[in-house]
């Protein structure tokens, strides 16, 4: 008997991983970011990210448990959202914020 378990929406999936490493590995190689970890709870998997110098993490990549993708920056104050989307590739498409007082750009939770 074969048990089939169904993949919690609110994780990265293997193929969400491959595009991470496909479209970002290289600003890592070309000492852009200082390093990443990745966490996750019951409500969201995320990764974060640090730029070069920086105590804090800057850029935030994560999915929730309706399996919307966000990416946010911090800019030392708090966390602003800048892409989302159903796909991962709606945030990694581009990775360079928003104006912050640009009307799409919201304050993330």
């Amino acid at each position: 008997m074969c048990v089939i378990l169904p993949f919690a929406r609110q994780r990265f999936t293997p193929m969400d991983m491959v595009a991470w490493k496909s479209i970002l590995a290289d600003r890592r190689r070309r000492g852009l970011w200082q390093r990443m970890e990745r966490s996750s709870t019951r409500e969201r998997d995320w990764i974060l990210v640090w730029l070069p110098g920086l105590k804090d993490p800057s850029l935030r990549l994560e999915r929730d448990v309706q399996g919307t993708y966000r990416l946010s920056f911090h800019d030392g104050q708090g966390w602003f959202q800048f892409r989302q989307g159903p796909e991962i590739i709606d945030c990694l498409a581009h990775v360079e914020p928003t104006d912050r007082l640009h009307p799409a750009a919201r304050r993330a939770d």
